[in-house]
Parts: C-alpha cells; structure tokens; sequence
C-alpha cells in the first residue's frame, strides 16, 4: 500500500497498480485464471505449463495468480479439488451406468481436464493425488457396495471395473483418432457422445444382466438335471 499527501496536507493510502484488492469480481476472475489454467494444463501438462500464459490468456497479471492461488501447483490442485467436487458425487448418487454416461458427456463439454490427466508424468506423484486418490477410493468402495447388493457380477474386480469405465469415458477426448478409426464417426461431434454415452452405458447394465442370465441358466440346468435322474425304485 502505497501513500500520497493531498492539497490539505493530510496523508492518505493510495493501492498499488498491482494491489488484487482492486479486483471488484473476484469470483469472476478466479474463474477466468482457472479457466485458462485448465487449458493450459490440457494442453502443455503440469510441467510443461507456464503461469505466464495463463496470466496472459486470463487477462490478469502474474501477481494475480500468486495472490489467489500462490503459483502453478495451487492452481493445479484448485482445478483438481473442482474436478473431484463436480464429478465423484455422481457415482454416489447415480446408478453407476447412468454416473458414467454423464462423464463422457462432462469430457466432451470439458475435455481439457481429461488431457491434463493423459498429459501427467509417467512414475511422477501429481499435484494433490492423496486428495484424488482418497476420493477415487470412495468411488471404489462405493462399487462393491453395489456390487455386494447385486448390481455387478459377484467375479468382478471393482478396482478393474472402476479403471476400465473411467478410461472408456474419457477415451474419445484423448484417443480421437483411436476413437474416429473404430467407429468410423467424429469422436467431437455431439452425435457421436450421446451415441457413444449410451453404449457404454448399456455395456455396464449388461454385467448385472449377465449375472441374472448365468443364474437363471444354472436353475434351469438343475431343474433339467434333476428330471433326468431316475427316482430310485424306477
């Protein structure tokens, strides 16, 4: 805080240029720095990112960003702690088919979040992961809770199952040439999500379906074996 006198020879505070405190929207604005901060991140990963580019795309100085955010790691955990805020409850609250085919849809919306995770250092620990991974934790612990009631074969690895959906939804964002080669469609185009989302979430109703067709087939093997055996005394 700087001061100047005035005509009347009294002393009064005067911010600096660069004060953040005149910033009269700073919701507005710290949406704005983790909007670019996602794109950035999307697009060069943590290490590749620079806060300079994010300052520039946002609008907002450098010493903006240290102010909310206190440099790149905050801002990576900031965008981490808003992913997991928006995207774990829906496996909470949702059947886990319906929780997935809103996750190809929020990674269509919103891909750079799914290419910051692609774009992560092999062998390296990302920003917040214990905060990631205790929520990835709950979100598996919450499939063999479904899967204890019925939902999912009795022979599944939740773990496998959580891992192989998670890739599926954010497949189509970070394998588009993959993705526009098997199915012979634009993996950007909204035509292919809402087609691709429902697809893969039959393929999850279909591992409960499985497991009542396996048990109905064993009944009627055992009712079949049981008429064909003779009564004894026959």
């Amino acid at each position: 805080m700087a001061a100047e006198e005035t005509t009347s020879g009294k002393r009064q505070s005067r911010r600096s240029p660069e004060d953040p405190g005149r910033r009269r929207d700073p919701v507005r604005t710290r949406r704005a720095i983790l909007t670019a901060a996602a794109a950035e991140f999307g697009t060069h990963g943590f290490d590749g990112a620079r806060v300079v580019r994010i300052a520039k795309a946002a609008g907002v100085s450098h010493q903006l960003i240290t102010y909310y955010f206190g440099g790149k790691r905050g801002l990576y955990e900031a965008l981490s702690e808003q992913w997991l805020e928006t995207t774990m409850p829906l496996t909470l609250a949702l059947p886990y088919a319906e929780a997935v085919q809103r996750y190809v849809h929020m990674a269509h919306e919103d891909p750079d979040w799914a290419r910051t995770l692609a774009r992560e250092e092999f062998g390296a620990r990302p920003p917040a992961e214990d905060d990631r991974a205790a929520e990835l934790f709950k979100t598996v612990e919450g499939l063999r809770a479904r899967q204890a009631r019925g939902e999912f074969r009795s022979d599944l690895d939740v773990g496998a199952v959580s891992l192989a959906f998670f890739a599926a939804s954010i497949a189509p964002v970070v394998l588009p040439w993959i993705a526009r080669e098997f199915t012979q469609q634009d993996p950007a185009s909204q035509e292919f999500t809402e087609h691709y989302a429902e697809q893969v979430s039959r393929m999850i109703s279909a591992l409960a379906e499985a497991a009542f067709g396996e048990s109905a087939a064993d009944g009627e093997s055992r009712e079949t074996e049981s008429e064909s055996v003779p009564e004894p005394g026959a």
